[in-house]
């Protein structure tokens, strides 16, 4: 049993108080950044798409040329065989010229109704990267505004966990040295919580319960009592 004067035990209190809220405070800015960072992943997801949607126009674009490039060089076909077509000497000859030049133009018909298709594609393409652009340009000015009310809310916090650490240092200087030493190793050992209330006989550190006998002697408020079972400094509010 340890006598303590009364405002030494309400100091201990309240530094308990002071350091759990800044504890508080302190955990929420410590999950800023990666709650940022999940607001963000977002427009990852938007980047990755837009870049596959551009790969996929890139891909149309590029089948178009090698269509535009195989129908012109049919055209060219065309034209040289219908120039031999004039110094046919046979007309077997001239029916195999002809045959030829019917295929090719079948195949250059059916590589232009391709390219239209494919026109149609590129069209449709560059609308879909287009309208993901513009949403990915609306979600990142949401996620700015967001991560922007995240940091000043944030730069409050600081401001209030400044004055609660300001307060709290100002407690520490009216703490006498020998017991602060004692709640701080108690409170190395406890989580953090070197003293707590007790109500009803329950010690609301551990939630078991404490000897009735040492209830009633924490009423007194002049005597530092730890609780049996978590070891963690006791008081009851008068």
């Amino acid at each position: 049993m340890t006598k303590i004067p009364k405002e030494q035990i309400a100091l201990l209190i309240e530094l308990q108080v002071k350091e759990s809220a800044a504890a508080r405070i302190q955990s929420t800015l410590n999950a800023l950044p990666v709650k940022i960072s999940e607001i963000a992943v977002v427009l990852n997801t938007f980047e990755a798409a837009i870049e596959a949607q551009k790969e996929h126009l890139a891909d149309l674009k590029k089948t178009y040329r090698s269509f535009d490039t195989d129908i012109r060089a049919n055209h060219e076909r065309v034209k040289k065989r219908e120039e031999q077509l004039r110094s046919c000497t046979t007309n077997k000859e001239y029916q195999a010229i002809l045959k030829e030049i019917e295929e090719i133009k079948k195949a250059s018909s059916r590589m232009e109704d391709d390219t239209i298709a494919c026109l149609e594609k590129i069209d449709a393409a560059d609308k879909a990267v287009k309208e993901k652009e513009r949403e990915y340009t609306d979600e990142a000015e949401a996620v700015a505004r967001q991560t922007a009310e995240l940091e000043a809310a944030a730069n409050m916090q600081r401001q209030s966990l400044d004055e609660i650490l300001s307060v709290r240092d100002s407690l520490v200087e009216k703490i006498q040295p020998p017991l602060f030493k004692d709640y701080e190793f108690i409170k190395s050992q406890a989580r953090g919580i070197a003293i707590v209330e007790v109500k009803e006989c329950i010690c609301s550190g551990c939630h078991m319960n404490i000897p009735p006998q040492m209830y009633n002697e924490l009423h007194r408020g002049d005597e530092l009592r730890m609780c049996p079972h978590c070891h963690r400094m006791l008081y009851v509010t008068q």
